[in-house]
């Protein structure tokens, strides 16, 4: 089912502090949207319906929009887009510029013109994800005190952990399914119980301490000791009943849930029928209150519900607080659930290669040919890369693995339309489809994207993704055993037999082998020190029974310190990569026993006022900008020297503690949402020890987009020097040979030449001769301008969404920037502002100006009056030493930046003209109708396209059969295949005995042969 998107504006923050104008007391800010020369700096993002969304409705007073497009907030919530502000160093002109937008903060806030109010918009709450891409929404005004009194449920929150309130406000903004039954709302149908704690003692660890400042940026040293370790178990899971579980989604057994203040996963359990078995006639709650585990739905853990503290401040029961949560209109969303369907396989990531300890042999034999001519599943031996080059050879080059790729989507019961199941049906009853351009190029595509990820270190192995848990029968018995008291010891005892303990996992319904041991990681993953060895455990008759079914679960016992070990995870839908191949755990084994463990600190909590409006400023201030990436590079640098054989031993000890040190401060950096104190990276970032990994240098232009101005060179031509630069046979990390390897699979791997066939071999109507002649020409013709328009409107909208959102030529002025030294001086968004005010007709004749005065040759001392001249733009006084200086190719930065506006001018007047062009036919603006709002274009125009062939009122309505017979006749199968997969599907013949889909496919023989 499509989820409901929301359009919601953003602008850049650069944008609206280029319409400050200074008042006595700071700054006012004035941003109209309906200026032309302002549209362009207005995004209309589409965001996933969410539970804030659904509070603002009902705060407004109005109907949820049942559009899967809706604009009915476009005009209530603004995005800003902080980028460039608080992410960079307050100094200089940033300096000032942080001062102005921290006014933006002020409750006086910003006036923004949409088009029918000058309304002012307040600071209000972001998601997690926004808040590490800078961005932070801001509500109309006359919503923000009711939206803020729905979402803290009316309850006074004073002094408090900021960072910590703002993370979970941010909860609101998940998206998810929501369940209406309010019902659910009762102290009686969910309970809470507590978490209990365990201290696990002396342990070696590797840990980091602050320099005992309050500042939120602060220096941190490694310090190796023994200390105690204190763990929260069962940290952010709970139970659901079957019942409810078969209400959120039938076939489904894990739900990442949220509530106001609430979040974690629920995992389905028959607990009552459990506690029936064990005779346990009653649960009894964290508030000493008894339960009939019969009336009970869900069983929240107390570190589930992160409002816990704020309640009982307020004077709130737990059966007060849900009636709140219904008097607002709150309700049970489910944000995620466990995946359907067999996992044989997972994707390990550059990361854990890095640190896995692994001979050239094992990794990939040097005798082995680069490219394949016979699958690599016939070659006895086994290394890290195999799985991933079986996966690519399927899909180019054996027919029958290429056939069985579409067939699973007949047992793939989340199948995403109902049209690729059509597809499905069509390759099981006559495989010769397979060769047709709309099978071919999903094949091509799937294979070129596991090239490409197998170049950046995304290898397939043996294995599965699964969501972290601990052990569930011991949450069991602690259940029983604090609701009994001493009454529950024998029970207890009973239960205990069957407990994980140690190394121990239980991950039920593998879909592999089961094998000796197994690896467990979890990203970000930077030191060998976060590798988990685990072994699976000898399953009871009560474990099977009560939880077998959990196949998207992976147990532990917590008090192992497995979680500790996994970058301090948690149970509240941490996903792990379960590895099974034996091969990289053998490595595991020989590299990461008896590490020591790398243990993040906790953070003294930030206390301030939720009222203070400054606070909030500072808090979100602090928290923007997450710098994982950078950290993950910084010691992805020095990691390849650490764990490389043929680094010095001086330099593995330095490279090693500083890999170590990184990856405590990951955790800190990701932790610092929470906590509001961030870890100062600058030894590591601005650091330049390590030499720069070649690997890094492949995966940066590899992930770079296709545009280039003319004296650049292209993508491919920068591959191209990229492999021819490099000595293959002097590196020596199998990392770093990555890229080599996937180069030559791709060009020495001999690949199926597909054909379509003749019409003969796929329809039941083409195996009479003369079927064609007895086609109506009037049909012929009339079906033939309906491709036509079908095929024009589809080259109309991919053009329109080639047109690039960003800024193309924003790269090549960051590069002049940081040739100079200047990137951190000047933010290329705020040079781009400069020029905002200047209307389409100015740029375009700017853009002439520039070529016919030939700027890029005009002498320094005429530049600064040739550039006023050219862009007539106010304010440039403070810029000209940066647009006027034309060193390091300097004088492309104006000329970059007037012509991106200026395409951009274009395209906008190309994208507002799009359904209504000169000499459109009628069906073609049919197709088009309504494009603007959809949210699949393709999808969309089929739909179209259908009404066309077959309107609502049936006047004029064609036989879809006949269709097809023309469509095939005129040679466009693939418009058969697209518009009407249904009446294809009728229509073929059926040759479905003639495959063996188990059995592999030579490539050079056609399957059906």
């Amino acid at each position: 089912m499509r989820t409901q998107k929301y359009i919601i504006p953003e602008i850049s923050a650069q944008s609206i502090i280029a319409s400050a104008r200074q008042t006595g007391d700071g700054y006012s800010f004035y941003f109209d949207t309906t200026d032309p020369s302002k549209e362009y700096l207005v995004e209309r993002t589409l965001q996933d319906d969410c539970p804030i969304f659904y509070q603002t409705m009902l705060a407004l007073g109005k109907k949820t929009d049942s559009a899967i497009l809706s604009d009915a907030l476009s005009n209530v919530f603004v995005y800003i887009d902080f980028s460039g502000i608080f992410d960079r160093k307050p100094v200089g002109r940033v300096l000032e510029y942080q001062k102005i937008a921290e006014c933006m903060f002020h409750p006086d806030g910003i006036r923004i013109n949409f088009g029918s109010l000058n309304d002012r918009y307040m600071a209000f709450e972001r998601s997690a994800s926004m808040s590490r891409e800078n961005r932070l929404a801001f509500v109309r005004a006359d919503v923000y005190e009711p939206l803020r009194e729905r979402m803290m449920l009316g309850m006074n929150i004073g002094d408090c952990q900021l960072s910590k309130l703002y993370a979970y406000n941010a909860l609101l903004f998940t998206s998810g399914a929501r369940y209406n039954n309010t019902s659910i709302l009762s102290d009686k149908k969910i309970i809470v119980i507590k978490n209990p704690q365990s201290t696990i003692e002396n342990v070696n660890v590797i840990t980091v301490e602050d320099d005992g400042t309050d500042n939120p940026m602060r220096k941190y040293s490694r310090v190796e000791k023994t200390t105690d370790i204190t763990i929260t178990e069962f940290d952010g899971e709970g139970f659901i009943s079957p019942r409810l579980a078969e209400a959120l989604g039938r076939e489904h057994n894990s739900f990442q849930i949220r509530m106001p203040y609430i979040k974690g996963v629920v995992h389905k359990v028959d607990f009552a029928g459990l506690f029936t078995e064990l005779g346990v006639p009653y649960i009894v709650d964290m508030w000493g209150e008894r339960h009939d585990p019969a009336d009970v739905d869900i069983i929240l853990t107390d570190s589930m519900f992160k409002g816990r503290k704020w309640m009982e401040s307020n004077n709130l029961s737990w059966g007060e607080y849900l009636d709140r949560c219904a008097k607002y209109g709150h309700a049970l969303y489910v944000s995620g659930k466990d995946k359907l369907g067999a996992q044989e396989t997972t994707e390990l990531n550059y990361q854990f290669l890095n640190t896995l300890s692994i001979t050239d042999e094992e990794f990939r034999p040097k005798e082995l040919p680069l490219g394949w001519y016979d699958s690599p599943e016939y070659d006895s031996r086994n290394w890290i890369t195999k799985t991933t080059e079986v996966s690519y050879y399927r899909l180019v080059a054996d027919n029958g693995a290429r056939r069985k790729y579409f067939l699973d989507d007949l047992e793939d019961v989340e199948v995403s339309t109902e049209r690729r199941q059509y597809r499905a049906e069509l390759i099981a009853k006559n495989g010769m489809f397979i060769d047709e351009p709309i099978f071919a190029k999903e094949l091509s595509d799937r294979a070129e994207n596991i090239l490409s990820k197998y170049a950046v270190g995304k290898l397939l192995v043996t294995g599965d993704n699964r969501y972290l848990s601990d052990d569930l029968l011991r949450l069991i018995a602690f259940i029983v055993k604090d609701s009994l008291k001493e009454k529950g010891d024998d029970i207890y005892r009973h239960l205990e037999a069957e407990f994980i303990s140690g190394n121990e996992i239980y991950a039920p319904l593998p879909h592999y082998a089961e094998n000796e041991f197994y690896t467990v990681l979890r990203s970000p993953h930077i030191a060998r020190n976060e590798e988990a060895l685990v072994k699976p455990i000898k399953v009871g008759a009560l474990r099977e029974k009560y939880f077998s079914h959990l196949g998207y679960v992976i147990m532990v016992d917590s008090r192992s310190l497995i979680p500790e070990r996994l970058g301090g995870a948690d149970f509240d839908g941490d996903m792990v990569k379960t590895i099974a191949d034996p091969l990289i755990n053998q490595c595991v084994i020989r590299s990461s026993t008896e590490l020591p463990l790398l243990k993040i600190p906790t953070a003294e909590p930030l206390i301030s006022d939720a009222n203070d409006w400054y606070a909030r400023f500072v808090t979100v201030r602090n928290t923007f900008s997450s710098r994982v990436g950078q950290i993950s590079n910084a010691a992805l640098n020095r990691g390849v020297l650490a764990y490389d054989e043929n680094t010095t031993s001086e330099d593995k000890v330095h490279y090693n503690q500083d890999v170590e040190t990184l990856a405590i401060l990951t955790g800190l950096e990701i932790d610092s949402a929470k906590s509001g104190i961030k870890p100062d990276l600058s030894e590591y970032i601005e650091n330049k020890r390590a030499r720069r990994s070649i690997f890094l240098r492949y995966k940066t232009i590899a992930e770079s987009d296709e545009a280039h101005k003319w004296y650049e060179p292209t993508k491919n031509a920068r591959l191209k020097k990229y492999f021819e630069s490099v000595d293959w046979n002097s590196i020596s990390s199998n990392l770093e040979k990555l890229p080599y390897f996937a180069y030559m699979l791709e060009h020495k791997t001999e690949k199926v030449k597909t054909s379509p066939v003749s019409d003969e071999s796929l329809f039941v109507f083409a195996q009479s001769p003369d079927w064609k002649e007895r086609l109506d020409n009037t049909m012929l013709d009339r079906v033939a301008s309906i491709i036509r328009d079908y095929e024009t409107a589809l080259q109309r909208i991919r053009y329109i969404n080639h047109i690039p959102s960003e800024m193309k030529r924003k790269g090549d002025i960051y590069r002049i920037l940081y040739a100079r030294g200047q990137e951190n001086d000047y933010s290329v968004d705020e040079l781009y502002s400069l020029f905002e005010n200047m209307s389409p007709q100015k740029v375009r004749k700017a853009r002439h100006g520039l070529e016919d005065t030939r700027w890029h040759l005009t002498p320094p001392e005429e530049r600064q009056h040739l550039l006023y001249g050219l862009t007539d733009v106010m304010g440039l006084s403070d810029y000209l030493d940066v647009l006027c200086d034309f060193s390091h190719g300097g004088y492309r930065i104006v000329g970059d930046i007037i012509c991106d506006l200026d395409d951009m001018h274009r395209s906008r007047g190309i994208k507002s003209n799009i359904t209504k062009q000169k000499g459109d036919s009628r069906e073609l603006q049919a197709m088009l109708m309504g494009i603007e709002r959809a949210d699949d274009y393709k999808e969309h125009i089929i739909r179209n396209c259908i009404n066309v062939i077959c309107p609502p009122s049936r006047r004029g309505a064609l036989d879809f059969d006949e269709v097809v017979k023309c469509a095939v006749a005129l040679g466009k199968r693939q418009f058969a295949l697209e518009v009407l997969p249904a009446t294809v599907l009728d229509l073929t013949l059926d040759r479905s005995h003639v495959y063996k889909v188990a059995e592999p496919q030579k490539k050079k023989w056609r399957f059906w042969k």
